[in-house]
């Protein structure tokens, strides 16, 4: 049986976001076809950490480097470029890459987020004659820090570095001609892969005619999400339009979001919440909403909304276009007139138009319940042939 290294930033436990739930479901899925490794980054000074979870042997590494990224402490802006400097060149961590793949012996190598790898594991695995798939799940390969001059030096050093992998796979074609458009990957052949999506399903909330809207927002409480524009737009909308909106997550924005918010008694923040108390959340809700102003290279919350027959209204950017069921329901970027809008006709539909519309949530849903067999499809495309 041929093995398959799957490499990511972070491995259960240790989930950040939607890679790490991502990465999981498919070094668990490509276990009935090959023998998958993973090989992650860890949070202890040395040694390799070696473990077996759900069938898929993970090694973690050390990052050797200032600091763990999974530990969420904030660090000066000095030791965060430090960091991303060591990240990028470290001969320490490429020795300790060497003896890794030394080791394991795999036929091919599939590469995720690579921050506390570094994208020098492409270069090694070139000089190996183990064939590359990379997936992009993120921008950090052209975006890592938040200077553009030093963007600039990242990039061309993973420009070149990138001419290594054989093929490229994008969570959406969005993601996938930004980085082509950035110079990256100009040998690689490629396709784009939506991510799999899993969420038990929890019994379903019927609104009954004239009845306020229940809305949820799932996600971080930061700037880049829109998270305010939502509130901006829900603010002008009568209760007897929108009756409450469950805000799900924590973020920096919380303290400012609740000062805008004031006396309004219709939003509840709920927090962080477990995975299945979020879905639960979202099929006793009416609408979702997603109103992110930065480039969604997915948007895994409008597929998990689907998944509990929960209709999505989210904006306009990055590669949500690609996963929600109908353009009808998005909005312009920042346009809180348009979105309010746009909760405002959805409150008028007929209790059959609702259900229709739940019932093609829960059938667009299945599109994303299974990518296994497109990822190996890509594997024999790439791996020696006999």
């Amino acid at each position: 049986m041929k093995k398959i290294l799957i490499v990511n930033s972070f491995y259960y436990p240790d989930i950040k976001g939607g890679a790490e739930v991502s990465t999981q479901l498919l070094a668990e899925g490509l276990s009935k076809h090959f023998d998958v490794y993973v090989l992650t980054s860890g949070g202890q000074k040395r040694d390799i950490l070696k473990e077996e979870v759900n069938g898929v042997k993970v090694y973690r590494i050390p990052c050797n480097n200032l600091y763990w990224p999974r530990n969420s402490i904030q660090r000066s802006n000095m030791s965060k470029l430090l960091w991303h400097f060591l990240n990028q060149y470290n001969p320490i961590q490429n020795s300790l890459l060497k003896k890794v793949l030394g080791e394991i012996s795999p036929n091919l190598i599939h590469t995720q987020n690579l921050m506390g790898i570094g994208t020098c594991l492409w270069d090694i695995a070139k000089k190996l004659n183990i064939p590359v798939v990379h997936t992009l799940r993120d921008y950090a390969l052209m975006e890592p820090v938040a200077i553009d001059k030093i963007n600039k030096f990242f990039s061309i050093s993973n420009v070149q570095r990138s001419k290594s992998v054989d093929h490229v796979v994008g969570i959406s074609n969005f993601i996938l001609n930004r980085h082509f458009q950035s110079g990256l990957f100009p040998y690689s052949s490629h396709n784009s892969i939506h991510n799999v999506v899993s969420a038990q399903k929890y019994p379903r909330r019927y609104r009954q005619n004239g009845e306020p809207l229940i809305i949820g927002y799932y996600g971080q409480l930061e700037r880049n999400k829109g998270i305010s524009i939502l509130i901006k737009a829900i603010k002008a909308v009568p209760d007897t339009i929108v009756g409450q909106v469950i805000i799900c997550g924590v973020g920096s924005q919380e303290s400012k979001l609740k000062t805008i918010i004031e006396n309004d008694q219709r939003f509840v923040f709920k927090g962080k919440l477990p995975i299945q108390e979020v879905y639960q959340t979202m099929a006793a809700t009416d609408l979702t909403i997603v109103p992110s102003v930065w480039d969604e290279p997915f948007g895994r919350v409008i597929i998990e909304s689907y998944m509990q027959g929960t209709p999505v209204i989210a904006s306009n950017t990055g590669g949500i276009t690609e996963v929600i069921i109908s353009k009808e329901y998005t909005f312009k970027n920042k346009e809180f007139k348009e979105l309010q809008e746009k909760i405002i006709n959805f409150s008028k539909m007929d209790q059959n138009k609702v259900i229709k519309e739940i019932d093609n949530a829960y059938e667009h849903a299945k599109k994303y319940s299974e990518n296994i067999s497109n990822y190996i499809s890509v594997y024999e495309s790439v791996l020696p042939k006999k």
